[in-house]
This record gives structure tokens, sequence and C-alpha cells, in this order.
């Protein structure tokens, strides 16, 4: 592609995917943009990148369009900062007030350098900001929907495009006024940049968002009307001189916030020359076995779900949880239901053969059961073994299909944790677990069940090593504005609806890891039939997808946050005969999808 040879997907963002790659022994992030989403967006971007020269701006290598034949998309080569997004990068390494202050001058560098160039980002946020390993640098971001003098408008709302929750008061002020006005635009200026990263200030400093709603109306009402509490009373261990440079981003008019990110960053500057041991105490409490989650004793529980938790966030390493022990064959045997269990995964013959050995006894009373048949039928409640990672891996490790609604959430990212660590396997109790009955055809089901229990019985008797297989995805946000969406148009979190990979009866198919479309089956609220979802697959020891996109028959696209499950209600789908590979499976063209806050 254009001479670079690319490695691995990075992250995902709305209007397209980020990759790893090289050119001539150079490593890159390789930004696709897919053109008929983004318009005359691609040139925007680039026109911009061209402009800034700064250590702390992401700097642009080269631009083409690709295929060279028929462009669908536009290619952006940038530099790769091998790091973490600034809330992952705060949340892992539990930063003092002097480092949380430095990335902070990093940031206000980068706005001060585009705001002289008459560049103004737009889209300020935690996401934005890329922490480099190296050395703790703060690079400024995804320029993607930024805007300078005398660019032409290419939005026909009242509000430019934006993270909802990162607007300013000036801009929500506008809105209300001009509702009734189609013509009216509001033009962010310096100002909307710098509210944006004193909202970003205060969660670094504090962990907790300044504002508060229930709703999107009351939280808009906070911010046009409620007085944050100071960073520093919020959180002791923030100093008084950074509590100050905070709340003077924070003032609810333009005139009376920070003049300018220069300004700004003479500012922290000149905290920093004034700061002393206290500056190097982490902001907030670390995991501990011991710690407390909340303090005073005279809260019930009820209290403690209806109000913030009263203590100060943690952050830094997480204390692992304690294994437990694992379910043997004779508790199978017995039909003793065990609780949930944790199993280590290693590649030890003894375990391999435990495992192997309580799989195929659990696989022949299940088919014995099924072969006796009974007059009951109840709802199949299905049982979950999944392959969790060693650590919670950054926001940043996105891969999605190049056909989202918004401009990625950043140009560079850190890969994603591979390394199996354990299997959770949660069993319903005896008298409360109905009979598994499979919705595909019976010889089918049995020839999956003969196969298992073969390969069962061939490990059990030349003593197979440990099942390697790839952990299930990591935890991820949803993409901004999904939840609302949704429940817009009446699909609440929680509700599944039927979807296709492919027209005409269903079969097995082959996929792929990666880009992926789906089809809606039928309507699902006020979502047509036919609606494509685009996302992404993901090739573990199931074929799990994340729907973050889409696009009905007629009318505009909007962000969705569906997890793929199997037929029968499993995360994920089944893996048929025929294809072991690591990056590729055979799976069933039916599934369904299901509405969620977050990716699990």
């Amino acid at each position: 592609m254009l001479g670079y040879a690319v490695e691995r997907q990075l992250g995902q963002g709305g209007f397209g995917t980020v990759y790893l790659a090289r050119c001539e022994s150079q490593r890159c992030a390789l930004k696709l943009l897919h053109l008929p989403r983004v318009g005359e967006r691609a040139e925007r971007e680039v026109s911009i990148l061209t402009r800034l020269h700064h250590p702390n701006v992401v700097r642009i290598l080269g631009h083409g369009y690709w295929p060279v034949a028929q462009p669908q998309f536009a290619v952006i080569a940038m530099e790769y900062v091998e790091g973490r997004q600034l809330d992952a990068w705060a949340d892992a390494e539990n930063p003092t007030a002097r480092q949380a202050a430095r990335v902070l001058l990093g940031v206000a560098r980068a706005l001060a350098a585009a705001h002289a160039e008459g560049v103004v980002h737009r889209d300020v946020k935690e996401a934005n900001v890329m922490v480099r390993a190296s050395d703790g640098l703060a690079k400024l971001v995804d320029f993607g929907i930024g805007d300078y003098a005398g660019a032409r408008e290419l939005t026909a709302d009242i509000l430019p495009p934006g993270t909802v929750d990162y607007r300013s008061p000036e801009a929500w002020r506008f809105l209300r006024a001009h509702l009734e006005a189609r013509d009216a635009r509001y033009t962010a200026g310096p100002a909307d940049d710098l509210w944006a990263l004193g909202l970003v200030s205060y969660r670094l400093l504090t962990g907790r968002f300044p504002f508060d709603g229930g709703d999107g109306a009351s939280l808009t009402e906070a911010i046009l009307s409620s007085a944050p509490t100071p960073p520093h009373e919020e959180n002791e261990r923030v100093p008084r001189a950074l509590s100050d440079v905070c709340m003077q981003l924070l003032e609810k008019t333009a005139e009376a916030r920070t003049p300018s990110a220069l300004a700004l960053c003479e500012a922290l500057e000149q905290a920093l020359r004034g700061a002393d041991a206290t500056w190097d105490v982490p902001l907030c409490d670390a995991y501990d076995v011991d710690s407390a989650t909340t303090e005073g004793e005279d809260i019930d529980s009820f209290e403690q779900w209806r109000h913030e938790p009263r203590h100060r966030p943690r952050r830094g390493k997480r204390v692992p949880p304690k294994l437990a022990p694992a379910m043997d064959a004779a508790a199978v045997a017995n039909n003793v239901p065990p609780p949930a269990t944790t199993v280590r995964v290693a590649p030890a013959k003894r375990g391999a053969f435990r495992a192997w050995a309580a799989l195929a006894v659990v696989l022949v009373l299940a088919g014995a059961a099924w072969g006796l048949g009974t007059s009951r039928v109840a709802r199949p409640v299905p049982t979950r073994q999944e392959v969790a990672p060693s650590r919670k891996t950054p926001q940043a490790d996105r891969a999605a299909a190049p056909t989202g609604p918004e401009a990625t959430a950043a140009a560079v990212a850190l890969s994603a944790t591979l390394q199996e660590d354990s299997a959770t396997v949660t069993t319903q109790p005896k008298e409360t677990q109905p009979l598994l009955l499979p919705s595909k055809p019976m010889k089918k089901g049995m020839r999956v069940m003969a196969r298992a229990v073969g390969t069962a019985v061939v490990c059990t008797a030349l003593g197979c090593p440990g099942q390697q297989v790839r952990p299930a995805p990591p935890p991820e946000p949803c993409p901004v504005g999904a939840a609302k969406a949704m429940a817009k148009l009446g699909i609440g979190i929680g509700r599944k609806q039927t979807v296709v990979f492919a027209d005409g009866l269903p079969r097995v198919i082959s996929v792929r890891e990666g880009p992926t479309q789906l089809v809606l089956a039928g309507p699902w609220g006020d979502i047509p039939s036919n609606t494509v979802l685009s996302g992404r697959l993901i090739v573990g020891e199931r074929v799990y997808g994340r729907l973050t996109w889409a696009t009905p028959p007629k009318g505009d696209s909007f962000p969705v946050c569906l997890e793929l499950l199997a037929e029968e209600g499993d995360r994920g789908m089944a893996r048929e005969p025929g294809d072991d590979s690591p990056s590729s499976a055979r799976i069933f063209t039916t599934g369904q999808v299901k509405a969620v806050r977050e990716f699990e």
C-alpha cells in the first residue's frame, strides 16, 4: 500500500482505522479514512497537519489515496508514538501532581502552536492525548474534525462536530438561543479548546468529571450554571496552584477563562517552578488488598449505591484476584453444583489430562441426557467459558471497520495484550440448570460433540499439551454517543435482535478477523430491517464481534454499541470444524446482537 508494509491494526475511529506500518524500516501510524464518509475532511486533516510542526503535535509523514485506480480511502502516514492514551496512562501510572502538570503543559504547548496557526482542534479529550512511554512526552493527536481560519464549512448543523460532554458553556448557550434558526452556525474557537482541556485537567487531577447530571439535559444545565468543587477540595493531594489553573480554565464565559493557550503555558510553568515535595506524591490511592472502599461507617448499602463513593479514586497496578480451586471431574460426575471457579490454563501434561477428562465427562453426560430426551423444554441458559487477559488493555487498542461515524480517537495506540492467564468457568446449579438444546440441526451438533470427545480421548492417551487459545477480547468503551443514539431509537441496554452475515439459507461460512458487516434480519425498535451494522470480528476460542456503526437503508448513519452473540445466547459465535487458523474461522451465518453499555 503506497510503499508501506502494514503490520497490524492499532486503533479504530469513526471514519477509519489506524494501522502500524513500516516504510524503509521506519515505523509509522497509517490512518485510512473512508472517503464516502469523510468527504473533504481527509484533505482538511492533511492541511492542518502540514501547518503544524511542534514536538507536542503528532507529525505527518505523507499522504495519498488507495486503491490508486478507484480510491476508496485517504491514507495519512504519521509518526508512531509508542505509549498510552492519557486516561489509560493515568489509570496505570497513578501520576503525581508534577507528572500531571508536565503532561498538561505539553498539551497546552500543542494548542498554543495550533492556535498560532489559526487551527482549532475542536475535540480535545483524553483519547486524543498520547503519553509517550519512553519519556512521558504528551502528544496531541487526531485533528480529523479540526478547523482553521478561512476553511470552508463542512457541516450543516448549528454546532460543529465534537464530543458532546466536552462542549463549552458558550456553545450550549448558542444552541439554546438559535434552536429555531436553521442557518445559525456556532464557530468554535481557542476558548472552546481551553474549556475542554479544563475538563481533561480536572479528571486527571481528581479522577472525576466536574459536573453531574442524570441525563443530557441536567448535565448541560450543570455545565451552564453549576460551579465545580475546586480540585484541591475534591482531592487534598492536588496542589492549590495547580487547582487554580484548572479552575481558571472552567470559567463559564470565554472572557473570564484563561485568555490563551500561551497564557496557560505560562501559568503551568510558574506553578511548576514553585513545586515542592508534595507535588511528588501520587494523586490517587493505589490499589491494595486491604484498602477501604468508602470513607465513614455511617453509609448504608442503599446510600452507597445512590451516591458517588466517598473515597479518592484508585489508580495504578491492580492487585490480582485470588484463584479459586479448580473443579475436577469427580464433582461433575457426582452432579455437585460447583461455584464459579477460575482454572489456570497451564501447559503441563498433568493439567491437560485433568482438563480433557473433565471435558469428556461433561460431553458424555450431556450427550446421554440429550439422547434420553425430556417432556419439558426450558429456555437454554448458556454456560460461558472465556480466557481473560492478564491485565486491562488500554482503550487505545481498538480496531473496527473503516466505515464509522466520527474522527478516530487517536492516531497512535499501544498494542493489545494477548497473554492468556486464566479461564473463568461459570456453571449453573443442578436444580436450576435446564437441558441445553441446540438450535442447529441434530447431525451437526452430534458431529461437533463427537469430534470433541474424540479429541479428548486421543489427548488422554498421548498426553497432549495444554490447550493453546487466544484470550477473549479485552474490555473497551462504546463509541461516543452510542448509548444516547440507541436509547433515542428505542433500543434498551440488554435488548437483542437477529442478524445475518450473508443472504440466503442459513449455512456455514468462512470469516476473517478484522472489519465486518452484518445485516439486521428484522426491525428493531425504530431501526428498520436490513440496516447494515459495521464493526470488527475478533477470532479466538470463539469469534467475537463488536459492532459500532449502523447504516439504515434510508437516512443517516449513527453510532451503536452491539455485542455479537450466538443463536443460543453465548457471547461470540462458536467455531465450526474445518478451520483452526488463529486469524480466520468458520461460523454459522445467523446470530444475534445485544445492546451493551460497554464491551466486556
